[in-house]
C-alpha cells in the first residue's frame, strides 16, 4: 500500500471514531474517552513517524517547539511532586494530541492528500445528521439513558452531544460553528460543492441551537451580526449618521444592562444579583462551598491566594484515577494549568494555542485576533488541548489549502 493510500485510511478512520462511532462505543460498551483519545493519538504519530522516515526528515516549528516545552514541563513537575506515573502520563495528552493532529496536518497541507473538498464534504455530512440525533436524545433520553454503561453520570443536558464523545457539546458546537462559517465566508467555493447554501446555513443554525454549548450560540450570533454589519461599516463608518447610529446602540446596550442587572431573568440565570456574584466574598465563600462559577475561581485565585509559580502538579484540580475534583466542579483548560502547573505553565499553554491559531487559514489583524480569543473563550470552558473533534475539525477546515505548500513557511531538518 502506498503511504498516501495508508494516510486516506486513518485519516477517514479517525473521522469515523471521533464525530460517528466514539459516542456510541462509550455509550453502549464503556470505553474510555481517555482510552480512544490515546488511541486516536497513537495512530496519528504512527503516520507521522512513518512519513518521517520515508522523507528523512523531521518538523521543526514554533508549534513543535512549544509543544514540547509543554509537555517537558508537565515531565518535571509529576517528577518534582513525586505523582504517580499515571497523572503525568494522562496529562500529556494535552500537548501531545494537539501535536499529533498539527504534524499529520502539516503532511496534508503539504502533500495535498486529502483535498480541502472532500474533508468539508465529509464534516458537512457528518453536520447535516446531528439534527435528527439531537432530536432523538432530547425526546428519548429516559428510554435510551437505561442503556448507558459508560460509567458516566449523564444527565439530559449532557445527553445532547449528537454522534460525537459523551458530553461533546462544546465540540458539537464547534463543528458546526465552523461549517457554517466556512460557507458564509467561502461562498462563491462552497456553492461549487453543494446546493442551496442559505438553507443549510439555517438548517444547522437551528441543529446548532438545539445543543447546549450557549458559548457557540453566541459566537454564531456573532458571526451573523459581522455579515450586515461589516459592510455597512466599509460603507458608513466615515459618516456622521453612522457615528451617531453606533453612539445610540452602544448606549442603549448600557442602558439595558443597567436597568436588567437585577431582573429576576438575570438573578435565575447567574444565581443571584450581579454585585452578588462578582464580590469577592461571595466568591471565596462559594468556593470554599465547592459551587464556585469559573470566574469566581479566577477571582479568589487572583484576589485570596499566594500566586503559584509552578502549581501542584499534573491532575491537582481534577484527580484522573477517582474522578472527583479537588477544586470546584469545571472542565477549563485554563484554570486546570493554573492549579496543576502554575502561572508559569499556563503561559506556557497560552503561547502553545496562539502558535497552533496562527496554523489557521485567516486574516491577519482583527479576523485572526477574533478567532484566537474564540480559542482563549473555550479553553476558559472546556479542555480544548485534549478535544479530538475539536483540534481535527478545526486544523481540517481552517487550515491552510492542502497541496499548496509554502517552503518558507515551516522549517524543515534532515534527520540525517
Amino acid at each position: 500500500m502506498h503511504f498516501s493510500a495508508g494516510y486516506k485510511v486513518v485519516y477517514y478512520f479517525i473521522v469515523l471514531l471521533a464525530f460517528l462511532l466514539g459516542g456510541t462505543l462509550q455509550f453502549l460498551f464503556g470505553l474510555s474517552n481517555t482510552v480512544l483519545t490515546f488511541l486516536i493519538c497513537a495512530l496519528l504519530f504512527s503516520i507521522y513517524i512513518l512519513y518521517a522516515l520515508l522523507k528523512g526528515r523531521i518538523v521543526m516549528t514554533k508549534v513543535v517547539i512549544w509543544g514540547s516545552i509543554y509537555l517537558a514541563l508537565i515531565i518535571v513537575m509529576g517528577l518534582v511532586k513525586q505523582l504517580h506515573p499515571v497523572y503525568w502520563i494522562a496529562y500529556s495528552i494535552f500537548p501531545l494530541l494537539p501535536l499529533a493532529i498539527y504534524l499529520v496536518y502539516f503532511i496534508n497541507q503539504k502533500e495535498g492528500y486529502v483535498s480541502f473538498r472532500s474533508m468539508f464534504l465529509l464534516f458537512y455530512s457528518i453536520a447535516v445528521i446531528q439534527l435528527p440525533v439531537l432530536l432523538i436524545q432530547k425526546n428519548f433520553y429516559n428510554l435510551l439513558i437505561g442503556l448507558n454503561r459508560s460509567g458516566q453520570k449523564i444527565e439530559w443536558y449532557d445527553f445532547m452531544y449528537g454522534t460525537l464523545f459523551i458530553k461533546s457539546d462544546h465540540s458539537l458546537g464547534i463543528l458546526l460553528l465552523l461549517i457554517i462559517a466556512t460557507m458564509i465566508f467561502r461562498r462563491d467555493l462552497i456553492r461549487k460543492w453543494i446546493p442551496w447554501v442559505n438553507l443549510s446555513i439555517i438548517y444547522l443554525g437551528v441543529t446548532l441551537f438545539l445543543t447546549e454549548s450557549n458559548i457557540s450560540k453566541l459566537v454564531f450570533l456573532i458571526i451573523l451580526a459581522t455579515v450586515f454589519v461589516v459592510p455597512i461599516y466599509h460603507r458608513y463608518k466615515g459618516t456622521f449618521v453612522f457615528k451617531a447610529a453606533v453612539g445610540f446602540l452602544v448606549g442603549a446596550l448600557i442602558a439595558v444592562g443597567v436597568l436588567m442587572r437585577n431582573s429576576d431573568l438575570v438573578q435565575r440565570k447567574l444565581g443571584g444579583t450581579i454585585e452578588r456574584q462578582f464580590s469577592i466574598e461571595q466568591a471565596q465563600r462559594f468556593y470554599d462551598l465547592g459551587t464556585a462559577k469559573r470566574f469566581q475561581v479566577i477571582m479568589v485565585a487572583v484576589s485570596n491566594m499566594e500566586t503559584k509559580w509552578f502549581g501542584d502538579g499534573p491532575y491537582s484540580y481534577f484527580d484522573i484515577r477517582t474522578g472527583e475534583f479537588r477544586q470546584t466542579r469545571h472542565f477549563s483548560q485554563l484554570i486546570w494549568s493554573y492549579y496543576d502547573l502554575g502561572l508559569v505553565g499556563l503561559i506556557v499553554v497560552l503561547i502553545f494555542i496562539f502558535c497552533l491559531a496562527k496554523q489557521f487559514q485567516i486574516d491577519r489583524g482583527i479576523p485572526f485576533l477574533f478567532l484566537f480569543l474564540i480559542f482563549i473563550l473555550y479553553s476558559f470552558y472546556t479542555t480544548i488541548l485534549s478535544d479530538v473533534a475539536i483540534l481535527l475539525a478545526a486544523f481540517s477546515l481552517l487550515g491552510k489549502t492542502p497541496g499548496n505548500f509554502q517552503g518558507e513557511q515551516i522549517a524543515l531538518t534532515k534527520t540525517d
